[in-house]
Formats: structure tokens, C-alpha cells, sequence
């Protein structure tokens, strides 16, 4: 058996397809890009942090090394590096440190604290002279011995420009970056200062400072990232460092609230969907049902419209097609249950006339031996009618079949008073009337005495059939119009609605006894004549059938019509 999705399944996976998994897959990059877009924020807090520091040390140095130059720029300093030979050995000391002179000294005292020491050398790389803070004096330094920052200055000559020496400068962290001037961008940050050439820390840090060579790295079970910066001049290297998830632990809140609040939305909408589509396709399902069902061969089936969308279209649009179906296939019923009715009318013509042809023999025969003249008279009646028997069966029968009539001039009141004549004998049997109104003028129409006559006597035996003990059945005829109306009444018990709408169906009867053929081959009759019949009925109350008849100066001398229905 071949696997099929319903109509509302496919709707629903459409649904999932465009919608649910698209808003799960942006949940999903909303909790990863949580992370990414935190740490990309953190990195650029960092960024500005070291950017705000490198400002307070390039302003800080430049102030300290105006110091430094102008101490460079001593007379004493000058003239010591300028005018000794370098390759004088020092008179003083063996190793070239000399006592500095008071005027050097006291601009190295007239420096700010955060310098140590400093430390004057001559071109070939001897110190000349040394300068210290006496102990106490110096500032408190962040990591204590070792933590100083050696920083180098040229010393030039200031007439020529002649390189004399170089100016090596101790100095405290401080000076150049004091411990409150450093604001924290993220909780948690920590500040690195190395030199750029040593890779020297000169800061406290809690852990390894050679973690902080990494963009990113872990301690203590939290992911670090960083950022970092190099200045020329003073030569040193800044790190930023700080705690990755106390940062973007509120982008992942947001993150999984988002993420949630998308799966409800799509929950929700899928929730949604369900529901409409099935309210949407229930009239669907419906109209399927009522597909299958016809297809099945139940006619009477009917889809309700609701709503006037496609759906409600397609449901008055199968209703008209149903309906369509069933007049179409009613009248092939129709035509096929006369085609039949022909073929036994043929039958019974056949059967009818052999029986009476011999009767009409043997009473030709029996004339012969009559001498009584009322016999005789008797007879030649009885012949008469025989004749007339079968002239009335056979026209009946080809206008049954063909719905075609032989056209003359006729009277009605003569096919009616023959009707009225052959249905009393009915009326009686029953113990009920029938009486016929007085009948006008002369009522000319075009057509054939004998169906009409077979037409008003299925018409008036309908009625016996239809009424017990003293019941009554009226027969009127009137001029409407250029029309005749012959309208037959009865006191019967009247017809039910869903009986009636198969009064006039070949074969269709209610009594064991009937035929199911008066009616249908009245009808047959009146149209064969231009006319038709109306079917009126109440239950309870009584039926009255209704014909109508165009008179003959209406219908033309040469009527001959032909039923394109088949009825």
C-alpha cells in the first residue's frame, strides 16, 4: 500500500519547514553568537581601557622625561662626557664611577619620587656617574625590588648634536602609571605593564604573567581574554585581562530567553496552524466523504457551503454537480425504463391482439347463425368495440413509444366522455363517484381521440384507486387563456411530498398492485400533444391533476411533436 500524507499533514509540515525550524535554527545562532558578540564587547571595553592608560603614561612620561633631558643637559654632565677622552682612564676611579657633582645631584633631587635611579654612561658603555634615592625616600613601588622600569635617553651634545652618552632611568611603576588612574573597563579586569624589549612584568598580576601572552586563556576554571597594546616611546607593553562569563553571562540570559521565547512562538504558531487547518480542512474531509460516497452510487449526498472561499465554491459546486448527476441519471433511468416499457408494450399488444382477433373471428362466425336482429345488433357492438379496443391499444402504445401522435382535429368532449364511461365501472368497485361537469362548446384541439382518451382514463382510475367508500372524484374542463384545462379532483388521502416527486418515474407505484405506468404514459401523451401536467396534492385533503391542452386554432392542423426529454 502506498504511503500518503493527508492534506492538513502537508500543510502543517510546510508550516514546520518555513517557520518552526527557521526560528529554532535563530535561536540556536542567538545562543552561539551570545558568547561571540560578549566577548567581542569585552575585547573592545579592553581596548578602551588600554587606550585611556596609554594616555595617562604618554602624558606622564613626557613630563618625566623633560625632567630627565634637563638633567641631561647639566653643565657638569657636558663637559664631563665632552671633554674626556674616551679613552682616558678615569683619575678617580678605576672603573669610571665618579662622584657625581653637587649640581647634578641636586636636580636629581628636584626629580619626582617615582625615579630610583639614574645611572649616566659614556659612549663606551661605562657608568660616569650614579644617582640614588637615599632609602625611605623612594616611592612605594607596586611589586617591590625588581620591579623598577629601565628606561634609556640619548645624551647629546647641545652645541654640535654630538652623541655624548646615554641616561639610564630606574623608575617606579608609579610614576608612570599610579595604581588609581588604571579604571576598570569589566569586573574583575587586571592591568599588565611589561617592558617591550625584556618582557619584564612590572605589575603584581595573581597569576602567570606569561598567560597574559595569549588572546585568550583559562585560570582558575574561568575563560580570560585579553587585549594589548606597544608603545615606541616609553618602549613598554600594556596588557588588559579580564573574566569572559561574568561579562556575557547577561547576553546568555538574553540569549536563552530569546531562545525560549522563539520555541514558544513557534510552538505556538505550529499550535496555531494545527487548528486552523483543521478547521480548515474538516469541510475538506467533508467534501471528500461526499465524493466517495457518490462515487459509491449515494446521489442524495450534499456538502453544506461554508464561507464563500475556494473551499465553500467547491462545495456549491459539487452540490450543483450532485444535483446535475442525479436529474441526468434520473432521466437515462427514465429513458432506459420506457425503452423497456416499449419493449413490453410491444409484448402486450402482440398477446392483446392475437386473443381479441380470434374473438372478432369467432364472432364474425356466430353472425352467420343469428337470426335474432338484437343478437345480431349485440354482436356487431361487440365487434365494434373490439375494433375499436384494438385501434385505441395500438395508437396508444406508438405514441408510449415514439412520444409521437397521429394529428387530427378532435373534440374533447368525446375522449372525455369515453374516459369517464371506462372509469366508472372503477368508481363503482370502490363504492365512490365520479362525476364529470358539464362540458362547454364544442373544444377543438389537435390530436389523437384515443391517447386522449387513454390519458384523461389514467387520470380518472388514479383517482378511483385513490378513494375508499364514498369518496368523490370531479372532472372540470375550462378555457384559459387559449388553453384548455381539464383538472381531475379526488377526496383521496393525497400523496406524500417525497412520493409525489416520483409520480411520474416508468414503473414507480406505491400499490402492490400497480404498474408504475399510467402516469408516466399520461404525461408521455400531454407532451406528445403540446401540453402538460400539473400534480398537486395535500395529504389529508385530496390530489388534483391538472392538463393542459393548446386549442387547436393554437396548436395548427398538422401537430406533430416529438418529447426531447424521452418522456
Amino acid at each position: 500500500m502506498r504511503f500518503s500524507l493527508s492534506f492538513r499533514t502537508r500543510i502543517l509540515l510546510v508550516v514546520l519547514a518555513v517557520a518552526v525550524i527557521p526560528l529554532g535554527l535563530l535561536g540556536l545562532w542567538l545562543t552561539g553568537t551570545a558568547q561571540r558578540s560578549g566577548e567581542t564587547l569585552l575585547r573592545d571595553r579592553l581596548a578602551e581601557a588600554i587606550d585611556q592608560t596609554v594616555t595617562q603614561i604618554v602624558s606622564r612620561w613626557i613630563g618625566q622625561r623633560s625632567q630627565l633631558l634637563y638633567l641631561a643637559e647639566d653643565d657638569a654632565v657636558q663637559r664631563a662626557l665632552s671633554l674626556d677622552p674616551p679613552d682616558r682612564v678615569a683619575q678617580v676611579d678605576p672603573t669610571g664611577v665618579r662622584d657625581p657633582p653637587p649640581s647634578l645631584v641636586d636636580r636629581f633631587d628636584g626629580l619626582d619620587a617615582g625615579v630610583e635611579a639614574i645611572t649616566i654612561r659614556d659612549v663606551l658603555g661605562r657608568d660616569r656617574w650614579v644617582l640614588q634615592r637615599s632609602p625611605g625616600t623612594s616611592a612605594a613601588g607596586f611589586g617591590g625590588a625588581g620591579s623598577t622600569l629601565d628606561l634609556e635617553l640619548a645624551i647629546y651634545e647641545r652645541a654640535t648634536g654630538q652623541h655624548l652618552g646615554t641616561l639610564i632611568t630606574a623608575f617606579e611603576p608609579e610614576a608612570l602609571l599610579p595604581p588609581a588612574s588604571v579604571a576598570p573597563a569589566a569586573a574583575g579586569m587586571i592591568m599588565g605593564l611589561f617592558g617591550a624589549t625584556t618582557g619584564i612584568s612590572h605589575l603584581p598580576l595573581p597569576f602567570d604573567p606569561f598567560l597574559l601572552a595569549e588572546d585568550r586563556f583559562s585560570w582558575g576554571g574561568v575563560e580570560w581574554v585579553t587585549a594589548r597594546r606597544t608603545l615606541e616611546e616609553p618602549p613598554l607593553t600594556l596588557v588588559a585581562a579580564a573574566p569572559l562569563s561574568g561579562f556575557t553571562a547577561p547576553f546568555e540570559r538574553a540569549a536563552r530567553r530569546g531562545t525560549w521565547l522563539l520555541l514558544l512562538v513557534a510552538v505556538t504558531g505550529l499550535a496555531l496552524a494545527a487548528i486552523l487547518t483543521s478547521r480548515m480542512t474538516r469541510s475538506l474531509r467533508r467534501l471528500s466523504a461526499a465524493a466517495e460516497a457518490v462515487s459509491d452510487g449515494d446521489l442524495d449526498r450534499r456538502v453544506e457551503p461554508v464561507g464563500d472561499d475556494e473551499v465553500g465554491r467547491v462545495a456549491r459546486a459539487f452540490n450543483s454537480m450532485t444535483e446535475n448527476l442525479q436529474t441526468s441519471l434520473g432521466e437515462l433511468a427514465n429513458r432506459e425504463s420506457l425503452a423497456a416499457v416499449g419493449e413490453f408494450a410491444a409484448t402486450l399488444a402482440h398477446e392483446v391482439r392475437n386473443p381479441l382477433t380470434a374473438v372478432r373471428v369467432d364472432l364474425q362466425f356466430a353472425e352467420e347463425g343469428l337470426e335474432d336482429s338484437a343478437r345480431i345488433e349485440a354482436q356487431r357492438r361487440a365487434l365494434a368495440e373490439i375494433a375499436r379496443l384494438d385501434e385505441t391499444v395500438s395508437r396508444v402504445l406508438k405514441v408510449a413509444r415514439s412520444g409521437r401522435i397521429r394529428a387530427t382535429r378532435v373534440d374533447l368532449r368525446g375522449p372525455l366522455r369515453a374516459a369517464a364511461a371506462a372509469a366508472r365501472p372503477a368508481f363503482a368497485q370502490r363504492a365512490a363517484t365520479l362525476s364529470l361537469a358539464p362540458l362547454p362548446d364544442p373544444i377543438a384541439v389537435t390530436g389523437d381521440a384515443g391517447a386522449l382518451e387513454q390519458l384523461f382514463l389514467n387520470l380518472m382510475r388514479n383517482a378511483a384507486e385513490a378513494l375508499d367508500s364514498g369518496g368523490e372524484a370531479t372532472v372540470s374542463v375550462e378555457r384559459v387563456d387559449g388553453e384548455v384545462l381539464v383538472t381531475v379532483r379526488d377526496t383521496g388521502p393525497g400523496i406524500p411530498d417525497e412520493v409525489r416527486e416520483r409520480v411520474f418515474e416508468p414503473l414507480f407505484s406505491t400499490r402492490p398492485e400497480g404498474t408504475g405506468l399510467g402516469l408516466p404514459i399520461a404525461r408521455r401523451i400531454a407532451i406528445a400533444h403540446g401540453g402538460e401536467i400539473d400534480l398537486e396534492s395535500s395529504v389529508g385533503v385530496g390530489t388534483t391533476a391538472r392538463v393542459r391542452l393548446r386549442l387547436a386554432d393554437r396548436q395548427g392542423a398538422a401537430l406533430a411533436r416529438s418529447d426531447p426529454a424521452g418522456m
